[in-house]
């Protein structure tokens, strides 16, 4: 008989601990901020806290193509979707090219970045340029196109000033 209350005991113990790890795999992913060096790195699903808005990385896929775009020789599609939300206290100008992708396993050096596709007709891609006001978020597909080769990504943003300065650089970093 003691024998089985400890087994009921030791599984009922290993069931809550198996809940919680799952409630912990459900959980509202991190805010990253950059750190002294001016430096943020985190993944899919992570939030950014930037001095002008909070942007997240909220999924990645590899169509084949999208609204009829079709990638050339050798290139492949990255569609990331990006959810910005303006927390600077006035309206913001934003841009496609705020977003810039780096591939990090093919060893192009200099060659190893690029920015969205733009494709103004499109309700579902990031505009070339919108504006942004306060308080308000918005969730757009980025489109890019990828050397087809390449599976170690990140899409970046780098916090840039009305007076030509830079300020701190963010990283979400992913695998295909």
């Amino acid at each position: 008989m003691k024998t089985s209350k400890r087994f009921v005991l030791i599984c009922t113990a290993m069931m809550m601990v198996c809940m919680m790890f799952t409630a912990c795999g459900n959980s509202v992913n991190s805010v990253i901020s950059a750190d002294e060096d001016g430096y943020a790195e985190g993944g899919v699903g992570d939030t950014f806290r930037t001095v002008f808005f909070d942007w997240s990385l909220d999924s990645v896929s590899y169509p084949s193509e999208y609204e009829g775009y079709v990638p050339a020789e050798g290139m492949q599609l990255l569609d990331c979707v990006i959810t910005v939300k303006n927390t600077f206290g006035e309206e913001l100008p934003m841009f496609n090219s705020d977003f810039q992708i780096q591939w990090h396993d093919l060893g192009d050096g200099d060659e190893d970045f690029g920015y969205g596709i733009e494709m103004d007709d499109s309700s579902t891609v990031m505009p070339s340029e919108f504006g942004l006001t306060n308080r308000d978020s918005c969730t757009y597909h980025v489109v890019y196109e990828v050397p087809a080769d390449a599976s170690e990504f990140s899409v970046s943003y780098l916090e840039f000033f009305s007076d030509n300065t830079e300020g701190d650089v963010f990283f979400a970093y992913f695998n295909k």
